[in-house]
């Protein structure tokens, strides 16, 4: 098969994956609805937050950069599906064997699976945040030209988590259950991935321990691009998100044949 005809293939898959998310709009609608209640609660404890210190900025970041910031932040890791728990439930129960004899390659099939969902969902979510963020806190600090690029850096924050939960979901070639890994990969987001808080307000050494993992290129990277726009920094942040996009294509790899191997050698 020529490589038009597998992004052919992929691309359907995409498109069905969408199709069917479109097919129940009510719960799509309600899901993003959540973008309502985390952007507004946000907004209130910052705006709380600069009152009381008395400063217009803190951080280089004032109130409208912070609550842009925060909406793609959240708009990135709401919009992601929860693919670790699929592949976690293929090993468990058996399906994987089913699904290795088809004509597809594996991880490809769960990526386009996985941007079909996300890709519905990242532009709703973005337009509700987007939207109550602009009622309260006035319109983003980015001129328009600069939007592609932040979603090129915000695609490629989704690809990056995808990457990182395929790891952990074929984590259970070897462990019953996954859930501890993917918790744990979670509030590493939350915290030094910057999803609450931008890593420009923590400590030195904390903050700059944070810059080189991988987690903070899912959402501070491309969130900092929203509150104070850069060619250099859209470049740097591009770059650390293909850096460890291929260092995880790369684990991938290793874990997916030694655990297909696994499950040759004891006949599953």
């Amino acid at each position: 098969m020529n490589l038009g005809s597998r992004v052919r293939k992929y691309g359907e898959v995409v498109l069905v994956t969408a199709q069917n998310g479109l097919a129940y709009p009510v719960d799509t609608f309600a899901r993003s609805g959540f973008m309502v209640v985390v952007i507004f609660v946000f907004v209130q404890l910052w705006t709380v937050t600069f009152e009381l210190s008395g400063q217009q900025s803190i951080a280089g970041f004032d109130l409208p950069r912070m609550i842009w910031y925060l909406v793609l932040t959240e708009t990135i890791v709401m919009s992601c599906p929860r693919l670790f728990s699929r592949i976690d439930q293929e090993v468990k129960e058996g399906d994987l064997a089913y699904a290795l004899g088809r004509p597809y390659n594996y991880a490809l099939f769960h990526y386009a699976s996985y941007l079909g969902n996300a890709l519905l969902a990242l532009p709703l979510n973005f337009a509700v945040g987007a939207a109550l963020a602009f009622a309260l806190a006035g319109p983003p600090p980015l001129p328009a030209v600069a939007w592609p690029a932040v979603a090129s850096a915000a695609f490629l924050a989704i690809t990056l988590n995808f990457a990182v939960e395929l790891a952990i979901g074929l984590l259970a070639f070897w462990f019953e259950d996954t859930y501890a890994f993917i918790w744990i990969y979670q509030k590493v987001v939350f915290t030094l991935g910057g999803l609450f808080l931008p890593l420009d307000l923590f400590p030195g050494a904390l903050r700059r321990l944070a810059e080189v993992l991988p987690f903070s290129s899912i959402a501070y990277g491309p969130a900092r691009l929203v509150a104070g726009f850069d060619t250099a920094l859209w470049a740097t942040t591009v770059a650390t998100q293909l850096f460890w996009l291929a260092a995880l294509v790369g684990l991938v790899a290793l874990l997916y044949r030694r655990g297909v191997r696994r499950v040759n050698i004891n006949g599953g």
